[in-house]
């Protein structure tokens, strides 16, 4: 399995995932496109690129790496003037779990699934940052210029929510709804095949009913 992502510039995005320990496995170029392929302990990364790029919004969420020292890596950021957010100690990285951008802004998380002998005792874990996705994709959607849209899921007898939307959800139907963040949160928990949609997008239903040629 081959991890794919779209990049703007194919060196700048080459310089940050060798921060992260990962080396040129193969790479081509054409006129107007080029990809490079990374690797690191049997694991792969493909970056592509396009001229004139493509026009792809941030992701709240584009990768998460484990890594057996996170205290090196961040280390090694650091170094680099990369800023690292710390996302405390949640139970999928014990070891602790860091928050870093990417050349194009997309969220990378970074992660150590157990912790060592040689980390200090966690002291008041709980005032740590927790990654959210649905905070992450509200961010991006504020970052492009938000919305006027009020959230369009209604109460438990049906009045309105009242609060302004902050992300968009869609399902494999086509169906789309923006909703506040305790709406959204409670639609990806109870409706199957729900996820995050991009703000622009309007959604498979619309393309289908298009015209087609």
């Amino acid at each position: 399995m081959v991890a794919v992502t779209y990049v703007r510039d194919i060196g700048a995005s080459r310089a940050f995932y060798e921060l992260l320990g990962f080396g040129e496995h193969s790479s081509g170029r054409a006129d107007t496109s080029a990809w490079l392929a990374l690797h690191r302990d049997g694991h792969y990364v493909l970056l592509a690129s396009t001229r004139p790029p493509l026009d792809i919004p941030r992701l709240p969420l584009l990768f998460y790496f484990y890594f057996d020292d996170l205290d090196a890596v961040v280390g090694v950021l650091a170094a680099a003037r990369v800023e690292v957010t710390s996302m405390g100690h949640p139970p999928q990285a014990l070891g602790g779990e860091v928050k870093v951008l990417d050349p194009d802004g997309n969220t990378v998380l970074l992660g150590q699934r157990e912790r060592s002998a040689a980390q200090p005792p966690v002291a008041d874990d709980e005032s740590s940052p927790r990654f959210s996705l649905l905070k992450e994709a509200a961010a991006a959607v504020e970052a492009r210029g938000g919305t006027t849209v009020m959230c369009q899921v209604s109460g438990a007898r049906g009045a309105p929510c009242g609060k302004r939307a902050e992300v968009k959800l869609a399902d494999g139907a086509g169906d789309t709804a923006w909703a506040c963040l305790a709406h959204a949160d409670e639609i990806l928990v109870t409706v199957p095949g729900a996820f995050i949609a991009s703000q622009d997008e309007p959604g498979i239903a619309w393309f289908l009913s298009r015209g087609r040629v």
